[in-house]
């Protein structure tokens, strides 16, 4: 008798987002929501809506870290037009999924969908210094997109242009930024480690097997360099058998009050998954 293969929680993972979409779609809150207004603004309620729905519905079923952007920015967006629609099930559907698009084991199935070859990534954990920032961000580009193009329907042209043409002034920086936090992950390859991470670092930090010390999970970080950018918790501590050379963005030199390269012999990463990726490291 066949047996079955155990379903990895990467795959779960995505498989529940899906699933929780497809019925969101079902329901279709903005449809709702359009069936109240005037014409035109449910001409631009659906089109929003389907379009959005649409490509978190294919980036889900082709994960990478821009499928993880995209989810990042439109998944939000579904709660509160659910709320707004008074709908429960939607309400519910969009909950879940915003829930489980936060997961670590989620994350890090987005950006192992884009990994070349024999490559295992763990995602890193996002700096606390950038969350509120990239909150706003995200609040503001979708606002003046979605808010400003809702508003020209409705016949305020003034205030309606001024954001739209401010959410398309946005388009050119806001997506590359939020796009930064979901290009952040250690990456092990059959020779070594590698930290790809430009937010924090200006150059990758490749160590090879050979010249690992030890990798061991700490709550402090000691007298190692902390490239975690910021994060509470516990992270992974680097040890090497000779100091490298690492070059960190302008941003974190600043922020640790040093310069942008040094010498370092132990350096602590934060993967979302800590325990995997420690794993994954010494086994």
């Amino acid at each position: 008798m066949a047996k079955l293969l155990p379903l990895r929680p990467e795959r779960i993972a995505v498989s529940v987002v899906l699933l929780a979409w497809v019925v969101l779609a079902l329901s279709a809150p903005w449809q709702a929501i359009a069936d109240d207004a005037s014409r035109p603004v449910s001409w631009v309620l659906l089109t929003w809506g389907w379009l959005l729905c649409t490509a978190v519905g294919v980036s889900l079923l082709v994960p990478s870290p821009m499928s993880l952007t995209l989810v990042r920015i439109v998944v939000p967006l579904s709660v509160i037009v659910s709320i707004v629609a008074s709908q429960p099930v939607a309400v519910f559907c969009s909950v879940v999924a915003l829930i489980v698009c936060a997961s670590p084991v989620f994350v890090d199935a987005m950006v192992q969908g884009g990994a070349y070859g024999d490559e295992n990534r763990f995602a890193l954990r996002t700096p606390l210094p950038y969350v509120v920032p990239a909150v706003l961000a995200w609040a503001i580009y979708t606002a003046s997109l979605v808010g400003g193009s809702l508003l020209l329907a409705a016949q305020q042209f003034v205030i309606g242009a001024v954001l739209v043409a401010l959410g398309i002034l946005l388009s050119r920086t806001i997506p590359k930024r939020l796009h930064r936090l979901a290009r952040r992950w250690l990456v092990m390859v059959p020779v070594g480690i590698v930290v790809h991470d430009h937010l924090v670092l200006h150059e990758t930090i490749m160590a090879p097997s050979a010249k690992i010390m030890s990798v061991v999970r700490t709550s402090d970080v000691g007298e190692a360099a902390d490239l975690t950018g910021g994060t509470f918790g516990d992270r992974l501590t680097i040890t090497l058998t000779e100091a490298d050379k690492v070059v960190m963005s302008a941003i974190t030199a600043k922020t640790l009050g040093t310069t942008e390269a040094l010498h370092v012999k132990m350096f602590c990463i934060a993967p979302r998954r800590l325990n995997a990726a420690l794993s994954a490291i010494t086994q």
